[in-house]
């Protein structure tokens, strides 16, 4: 089998500069080994360099027919570092997950796409921006910060994007939402939806029958605390449903997944320690000796003693396809499974964990069955889960007009090790998509090409009514060989290959996650676009012209 992915890059270490000594044969040009005042690390060199791009394309060149159902703009959000990451330590220990919110926006329209990239403007970019240089230290470590600005909200702003109630919203879970214009990208503010949580997923689910946007938050009070907050905003931006909790220790939870009678919390087995922050390590310290952990949140529950808790073995379940109940009453989750430590930039605490994690190498990856019956006692052990897909499987999306239903369709990007030119593929990242239909226990693949790494999938329906999965699916590819990006079409009734290609004449940084959003979502969508076009005034006068109607 394939060697496992990790959802990020390696963890930042230090390499040779080059010089004309290395790589006998090959040309090192002389600006290359001048310092550039950057850390020198895995997560920002090569294909993962630091982009800082704003900017806007009228019209980015298409390859093949944009399909004319697409009507809506497919949104990717990226970590990429407004400044060098060197205030604490030189960079040399930061994680790959902590670069500044740039949000890219593709608006699809008549069979056009425009593009425009722009920077979140939290409060860390605008302390920094203002500084021209870092302030901030380790990812979710105050006391690593410059003391000047370790009251402010640090949040980067740089996992998920969501449109609710009308309003568009970047996320990241150790703050609140920022809210963004979805035409202009301007940030507008902070917290729009005024939760009374300090923090808020940004994996938050939109039910497919009541619209409601279903999330949490965890280290809801304040750093390292185990408290976490549930709740439901209404199509209007109401609260509706709310409810505090606490985890069992302080724990990583990233995402979730909703049924219609539950919210289900998957805790990763990292913990958060204030000491080990303040003598200047980590927020996160993977445990070994920690099992995976779900929590079972009853909606619209009244008490947190509605609330159980399930437990498996250790490992990360990353990223949940979606979930539902079956006929039983049982809760059924899909998701990815990666059997160990899929962090590594985060080590365990203790000598003898970080040479297991060392031992251990590139932990195994699954796209797995989950199955938790809540009227059994949660004190025993679940059961190990199917296993879908045994190969390096993440980011799994689904058709999301069936979010909190009974689902089939789930896209999920994959590792393919077979070339074009019938060799192998030395893992590196994902570079294919799976179109796997649940109840028909089918699936097709896409593979991106050689030298390409795939991005996450977005889906588009065909039609508003159009059968579950009929559509097309988007997502960026990572030329590694021509050095840009570009956004392929997949037309799933042939998922194989793709109809459309927009491609971009540079490379973008490689997302987290992103969203497809249809025009008719997109307040004046109709009425405003992505780029402005030339203002009518000012036009040169016609005798300016050199032609002459009368010659």
């Amino acid at each position: 089998m394939a060697p496992a992915p990790t959802v990020q890059d390696a963890a930042p270490v230090a390499v040779a500069v080059p010089s004309k000594a290395t790589n006998k044969g090959s040309f090192v040009h002389p600006t290359d080994i001048l310092p550039s005042g950057w850390p020198t690390a895995t997560d920002l060199s090569g294909g993962a360099q630091p982009r800082r791009f704003e900017g806007t394309i009228y019209d980015v060149m298409v390859r093949g027919t944009i399909p004319k159902e697409l009507h809506g703009t497919f949104y990717r959000i990226m970590p990429d570092y407004a400044e060098a990451p060197t205030y604490y330590k030189g960079g040399e220990l930061n994680a790959p997950i902590d670069g500044d919110g740039t949000v890219a926006a593709f608006r699809f329209k008549d069979g056009n796409v425009d593009y425009r990239q722009r920077f979140v403007e939290t409060d860390r970019f605008k302390v920094e921006r203002r500084a021209r240089k870092s302030m901030y230290g380790l990812y979710r470590n105050p006391y690593t910060h410059h003391p000047c600005v370790r009251q402010t909200v640090d949040s980067t702003a740089n996992t998920n994007v969501v449109m609710h109630a009308g309003r568009f919203l970047a996320m990241k879970e150790n703050g609140n939402a920022y809210e963004l214009d979805p035409h202009t990208l301007k940030t507008l503010g902070y917290n729009p939806f005024k939760l009374p949580s300090k923090t808020m997923t940004a994996h938050p689910k939109q039910d497919a029958v009541t619209g409601n946007l279903v999330g949490f938050g965890y280290e809801a009070k304040g750093l390292a605390t185990k408290d976490v907050y549930y709740f439901e905003v209404d199509t209007q931006g109401n609260i509706v449903h709310d409810l505090w909790l606490e985890a069992p220790w302080c724990a990583f939870i990233h995402d979730c997944a909703l049924t219609p009678n539950y919210l289900v919390l998957m805790l990763w087995p990292f913990e958060a320690d204030i000491e080990r922050m303040k003598a200047g390590g980590h927020h996160w310290a993977y445990d070994y000796d920690k099992p995976i952990t779900w929590i079972t949140i009853p909606r619209g529950a009244k008490s947190k003693d509605e609330v159980k808790y399930w437990y498996w073995k250790n490992g990360m379940p990353i990223h949940t396809a979606a979930g539902y109940e079956d006929e039983k009453g049982r809760i059924i989750i899909d998701s990815s499974l990666v059997h160990g430590n899929a962090f590594p930039f985060f080590p365990p605490d203790s000598e003898e964990q970080r040479k297991r994690q060392e031992a251990d190498g590139t932990p195994i990856a699954q796209f797995v069955r989950w199955t938790i019956d809540p009227s059994k006692d949660p004190n025993e052990r679940l059961p190990d889960p199917e296993v879908v897909l045994d190969t390096p499987s993440e980011f799994p999306q689904i058709d999301n007009r069936f979010m909190g239903k009974e689902y089939s369709s789930a896209f999920i990007n994959v590792f393919m090790p077979d070339r074009s030119d019938t060799g192998k593929n030395v893992f590196q990242g994902l570079n294919g998509l799976c179109h796997y239909r649940r109840k028909e226990g089918t699936a097709d693949f896409y593979y991106a090409g050689d030298n390409c790494l795939i991005q996450e999938p977005v889906f588009s329906p065909r039609s508003k009514d159009a059968p579950e999965g009929d559509g097309f699916v988007l997502a960026i590819v990572d030329r590694l060989d021509a050095n840009r990006s570009e956004v392929v079409i997949i037309d799933t009734r042939d998922f194989t290959k793709a109809v459309a290609a927009v491609q971009l004449p540079f490379a973008i940084r490689s997302g987290i996650h992103g969203q497809w959003i249809q025009g008719n979502t997109i307040p004046d969508f109709d009425t405003r676009g992505l780029v402005d076009l030339p203002k009518e005034e000012h036009w040169a006068p016609p005798e300016a012209s050199a032609y002459d109607p009368n010659m």
